[in-house]
This record gives structure tokens, C-alpha cells and sequence, in this order.
């Protein structure tokens, strides 16, 4: 019994003893970019690798949009809800009861909406539709990927963001928002360490080596989990004609 006191009580004064940052750098694991990988995990199925869950998908694109306006991105932010919005509303409108087969999936809420007529031939998507808000969600997403596969790989935020625009974005947007989203990535985007200290919700000061590393794991787990999301994403849109290419 004696013995178990002992321990205890060095334990106990190792414990008040620790330096303050320690716990603060400890108790720091669960990063955003953690939160939201763990947020898209159910995304697609286990059981059925062509199955896009359209309930866990909203959810998870909700909270990727709070975490776009906590790390300063709130325009686009803006832009990715006013899809979402698109997109949930043909989900909010079939009756859980009546629909659950229906409403159960990405590629299924493509088909049904596809099949009431609304859109025009060659993939012309209707612009309040939900295929349309899908489309635009996913291109974002895309675009995500590329940035954050970038600064996975030592490159600058900056020259990341505008790389990944160039590719996934800018050839479906005509000239005034090209405008726009190349001068705001051209003037907003931080220093690398700033936008991964941003990224991980730790304080500048307290940015160091320690919590690079766990950043960067964490930006690695959610692009892991992103790609094969996006990628089935866009062959069901392939697969359906809903491909629409014209500039937005």
C-alpha cells in the first residue's frame, strides 16, 4: 500500500511539475482538419464502394463550410452554402418515410431529380438545382484536394491555391469571377506557417515543429479521405450526363 502512495505521490508531483505548453501542446491533437476527415469518413459506403451517402455528405460539407469561415475563407464559404443549399433542398423535400431508398444516395437524388425533366439537353444543369449545388460542391472539394496536396508537398499556399484554382475551378468561371478569385487568393493567402497554424487552430506563437507535424498529418488524413470521395463523385456524374462544363 505504501508503495502505491509513493508512486502516486511522485506522479502527482511530476503532474504540477510539467511545464503549462505541455498540456496545451497534448490536449491540441484534434485538429479542424482531424474533425473534418473523421466528418467524411462515412461518406462512402464500406459495404458498397459506388455508394455516396447524401445525408453524411451534407452534414460533413456544412462543417467543412465552418471551418472555411474560422480560417478566413469567408467568401467562399459563402459561395460552397449557397450550393449546399441547392443541394439539400431536394433532399429536405422527400419524405424520409416514403423516400428512404430515393434519398439515400448521391447517385439516386442525381437520377430522380434527372428524371422529373428539369434540365436542358448536353448536361445543362437548371442553376437552382440540386445536381447543380452537387456539382459546384464537388468542384470546391477538388480544388481543396489539390491546394492541400500541394502544401503537403512543401509548396506555398499561395502558389497551391492558385494552381489548384486554375485547374479545378477557373475553366467553368467567366471573366469577372476569374477576376475575383485570382486577386483574393493573390492577396489573402498567408505564409505558410501562419495558414497551417490557421489550419490547425493554434495560436501563431505556439506554432513549431510538434504541431507542423501534427497538422500535416492530419491534412494528409483528410486528403486520403477526400480523393476517393471525389473521384467516385464525379463518375456518377459521368455516368449520368450531368457533367456540365459551361462557365458559371
Amino acid at each position: 500500500m505504501k508503495s502505491i502512495y509513493i508512486i502516486f505521490t511522485m506522479t502527482l508531483l511530476l503532474t504540477i511539475a510539467a511545464p503549462v505548453h505541455s498540456f496545451q501542446r497534448v490536449q491540441q491533437t484534434k485538429t479542424p482538419m482531424s474533425s473534418l476527415a473523421h466528418s467524411f469518413e462515412p461518406v462512402l459506403s464500406t459495404k458498397d464502394k459506388y455508394h455516396l451517402d447524401a445525408a453524411e455528405l451534407l452534414a460533413a460539407c456544412w462543417k467543412f463550410s465552418a471551418v472555411l469561415r474560422k480560417i478566413g475563407q469567408s467568401t467562399l464559404a459563402i459561395d460552397f452554402e449557397s450550393n449546399i443549399r441547392k443541394a439539400e433542398a431536394l433532399y429536405n423535400s422527400l419524405a424520409p418515410s416514403n423516400n428512404k431508398k430515393r434519398r439515400q444516395s448521391l447517385a439516386s437524388l442525381l437520377r430522380l431529380e434527372q428524371e422529373s425533366g428539369i434540365h436542358g439537353p448536353n448536361a445543362q444543369l437548371q442553376d437552382y438545382s440540386a445536381a447543380c449545388g452537387f456539382l459546384w460542391i464537388r468542384r470546391y472539394l477538388e480544388f481543396h484536394v489539390d491546394m492541400y496536396s500541394a502544401i503537403l508537398a512543401s509548396r506555398d499556399p499561395k502558389e497551391a491555391a492558385l494552381d489548384a484554382y486554375r485547374k479545378q475551378i477557373e475553366p467553368f468561371h467567366g471573366w469577372a469571377l476569374r477576376k475575383v478569385f485570382t486577386s483574393k487568393l493573390s492577396t489573402s493567402m498567408p505564409s505558410r506557417d501562419t495558414f497551417l497554424a490557421a489550419l490547425g487552430n493554434f495560436k501563431s506563437q505556439d506554432f513549431g515543429e510538434e504541431e507542423e507535424q501534427i497538422i500535416l498529418n492530419d491534412l494528409g488524413e483528410l486528403v486520403s479521405i477526400w480523393r476517393p470521395i471525389v473521384i467516385r463523385w464525379r463518375t456518377t456524374y459521368k455516368e449520368l450526363d450531368l457533367e456540365d462544363t459551361r462557365r458559371a
